[in-house]
């Protein structure tokens, strides 16, 4: 009798399934899942989908959570959604494995603008624009983020590089206009402005610094004109209604005013 209960455990032990047996995994074939995930994350991010490319991002961050791209996804992720400190945090580590990655910096200084650390943005964009001169937006970018923090002969550098290195950008001759009134240099300034609307005569702001500047300079005239073209191009903007039309009356109003005596 025992023999026999020992003898049919002995089988049925030989003959059940181990539990503890998992599938084996291909690493050749998971290593081509995961970059899949990370080429369509990618291209979710570029759709807008974030929903998607975040779990795509998550599934390759749960295998490899040092991944310099899934971070960098994610990061961009988190920046689509508006989570600017999960995401400046999850940039931050990718930068510091693809430091030289020009697209990834850029990503940095857009969400160092967005959370107005001004002089970080401009690091990064310069460092975006190091790593691709012919990209004249990362350095319009850095320009910007340098005027925000009062930098501005840095700022005029760097625009009067883009403008050699990829003068289409467009706003590049309207934000070095903007830079060189600022720094007082207004015959300089109406060079640049006039210089935008040669390049891009749709540039409605190159008016509106135009006429800012022919206000400093005392003539009325060509600031009214300037302003008017302004409205025509933008007619219902908020800025037309608050800005453009009220500077328009406040000239006019200072045109008609007596003579001090």
């Amino acid at each position: 009798m025992f023999r026999t209960s020992l003898a049919v455990s002995l089988a049925l032990m030989f003959a059940a399934p181990a539990c503890d047996n998992k599938p084996a995994v291909d690493p050749a074939a998971q290593a081509e899942e995961l970059k899949r995930d990370l080429s369509n994350g990618a291209q979710r991010v570029k759709d807008e989908k974030y929903a998607e490319a975040e779990a795509m991002f998550a599934r390759v961050l749960a295998s490899d959570p040092e991944n310099a791209l899934a971070l960098a996804g994610m990061g961009r992720v988190l920046l689509g959604t508006k989570k600017y400190p999960e995401a400046v945090s999850m940039l931050e580590r990718a930068a510091q494995k693809l430091p030289d990655d020009p697209t990834l910096q850029a990503s940095l200084g857009e969400v160092y603008t967005r959370l107005d650390r001004h002089t970080d943005a401009a690091a990064a964009y310069a460092a975006a624009f190091k790593g691709d001169p012919g990209h004249g937006d990362y350095g319009l970018k850095q320009a910007q983020a340098l005027r925000k923090t009062k930098q501005l002969e840095k700022a005029e550098e760097v625009l009067r590089e883009v403008a050699k290195t990829d003068a289409q950008t467009e706003f590049v001759y309207t934000e070095l206009g903007d830079v060189l009134r600022e720094e007082g240099k207004l015959d300089d300034a109406l060079k640049a402005y006039m210089k935008a609307l040669i390049e891009h005569p749709g540039d409605k702001t190159a008016h509106a610094g135009a006429a800012e500047v022919y206000a400093l300079q005392g003539n009325r005239a060509k600031a009214i004109d300037e302003w008017s073209t302004y409205i025509r191009m933008d007619c219902c903007s908020v800025f037309s209604e608050k800005v453009a039309k009220p500077k328009i009356q406040a000239l006019q109003a200072e045109a008609a005013a007596p003579p001090a005596p």
